[in-house]
């Protein structure tokens, strides 16, 4: 049984996992900025954000990935998710029409 100092440093240490993880990828998809050039072109900012996210980046480094900044990542997420909403709300009422 661990004793709550050693679960708390657990605990930490998970966290640490976590950024390190992030950051691997952070450093594996930007060596140059060619790989994430290749990755985007001719994908809107939109597109770019909903790609970067759906790799569990964190808006911070989202933001930095595609040169803009945390607040328009968060907009952009939440006028996603608004988009997904209303979609499947027109999408449920044509089934109940038919």
């Amino acid at each position: 049984m661990l004793s709550g100092k050693e679960t708390e440093l657990l605990k930490k240490l998970d966290v640490l996992a976590e950024k390190v993880d992030t950051l691997a990828m952070v450093i594996a998809c930007k060596p140059n900025g060619a790989q994430i050039d290749r990755l985007f072109k001719n994908k809107s900012q939109k597109e770019q954000i909903r790609i970067l996210r759906e790799w569990d980046l964190p808006n911070e480094i989202v933001a930095f990935i595609i040169g803009t900044n945390p607040e328009t990542v968060r907009v952009t997420l939440a006028k996603i998710k608004a988009e997904k909403k209303k979609g499947k709300t027109k999408s449920e009422s044509k089934v109940e029409e038919q």
